[in-house]
């Protein structure tokens, strides 16, 4: 992965030396439908070159893509009749419950061939009514850099892709269901029952982050809202039962006493 990913920054920092501008998106985690996915989004502004450049770029990337698909199993979408050149590459892995869905994730997100990261904490706990998760990871681009084949380039190449990395933007993104949350690194935006993290992904220097939460479930194992919400649901829930058996009650006297009277008439 280390060697492979070095390949492509080389391949998409190349336009930066000379004007272009990169943007990589990294987004995991799991949808509401429990699939565990890791994805990658390549955006290059190419507009200042041409069309010999453009070929030799769009090789590039068929080659990338073609590695990802046919070698790691992701879906794989190349734009590059338009600006910016898109690359966009998804690995997803289908389950039946959330608990499953973590332990995809979490093989997704170890796997040395596809994984960005270097290091990947992760702890699930399960009980009747709650789902409780950890997760916290970390990658150094400039580290993976040294990890990877970049001792073949010149001194002098190396330095520019160094210096090229400081204008290159990025973004981590995790999303995973959960109520609320107990820990998060970076700002969350929640949902009804998922939470979205976006991390600033650093080129010159180490980027990392920590999520956890709880995704609260109803009685039938769906997913629920924050507590109070479900709290405010059992409990009117138990009210209107209460109201229901008091009325079944009222009417069973009622029908009782009638049958009393009538008895009583003969």
């Amino acid at each position: 992965m280390k060697k492979y990913l070095f390949y492509i920054s080389l391949i998409l920092l190349m336009p930066l030396l000379l004007s272009g501008c990169i943007k990589f998106d990294i987004s995991t985690g799991i949808d509401e439908n429990y699939t565990a996915f890791l994805s990658y989004n390549i955006e290059l502004d190419v507009s200042d070159f041409d069309a010999r450049y453009r070929d030799r770029l769009t090789n590039a990337l068929n080659r990338i893509g073609w590695h990802y698909q046919q070698e790691l199993g992701f879906i794989v979408d190349l734009d590059i009749e338009n600006n910016p050149c898109r690359l966009t590459m998804i690995k997803r892995v289908e389950n039946s419950s959330f608990e499953q869905a973590f332990a995809s994730l979490e093989g997704l997100l170890k796997n040395e061939e596809i994984t960005p990261f270097l290091q990947v904490d992760m702890a699930f706990n399960k009980t009747e009514r709650q789902n409780r998760f950890i997760l916290s990871a970390e990658t150094d681009i400039p580290h993976i850099m040294g990890l990877s084949n970049a001792e073949e380039l010149s001194p002098a190449l190396y330095e520019q892709l160094k210096n090229a990395m400081e204008t290159g933007e990025g973004t981590i993104t995790v999303i995973l269901p959960s109520s609320d949350t107990s820990i998060h690194s970076h700002p969350v935006n929640m949902y009804y029952d998922q939470v979205v993290m976006d991390v600033p992904l650093s080129y010159t220097g180490r980027t990392d982050f920590e999520l956890a939460g709880t995704l609260n479930l109803l009685a039938d194992g769906t997913h629920g809202g924050p507590l109070y919400i479900i709290t405010h649901d059992l409990t009117r829930f138990r009210n209107l039962s209460v109201i229901i058996s008091c009325a079944i009650l009222i009417i069973l006297l009622i029908v009782l006493l009638l049958k009393k009277l009538s008895q009583s008439k003969r």
